[in-house]
């Protein structure tokens, strides 16, 4: 059951990606790409604080004695959201999001196969390999 609800999560969030990088998009189309950046982060932050609030999960200073290199993800965020903010309306949706999946099954087969910045190291099968190979190949196919 927790794989089905965690799945369900992480496939939502898979659907909201292309519905944000299409909205982005459009929104840095009228303005530029980085304001369209900050507008989203701006709206994420908003919605963040009220449920951390309503959640009483807001740690704050417990998140100011960590390692330094764990206050790094929202500079990712900003990444992600500012690069198909500027990919999404010359590759279009599908291949942005295309271009983008191939960078992170590549990154998260090195962090996994190697156990890069703290994550605990997983066997990489072949079998894995060659699921990352046929993306690879699906990505091809689907180019226009």
């Amino acid at each position: 059951m927790q794989f089905l609800a965690l799945a369900f999560f992480i496939f939502a969030a898979g659907v909201g990606s292309s519905v944000q990088s299409i909205v982005n998009s459009e929104l840095g189309r009228r303005t530029d790409p980085v304001s369209a950046a900050v507008v989203s982060f701006i709206g994420g932050l908003a919605v963040l604080l009220v449920v951390a609030l309503l959640s009483g999960k807001l740690q704050l200073v417990e998140a100011t004695k960590v390692p330094p290199l764990l206050l790094t993800g929202g500079l990712f965020g900003a990444l992600i959201v500012t690069g198909f903010a500027t990919t999404v309306p010359v590759l279009g949706v599908t291949e942005a999001t295309l271009i983008y999946i191939l960078g992170s099954l590549g990154a998260a087969l090195a962090i996994d196969g190697f156990g890069l910045l703290g994550a605990a190291a997983i066997p990489v099968p072949a079998t894995r390999i060659l699921g990352i190979v046929l993306a690879v190949v699906g990505f091809l196919l689907a180019r226009r």
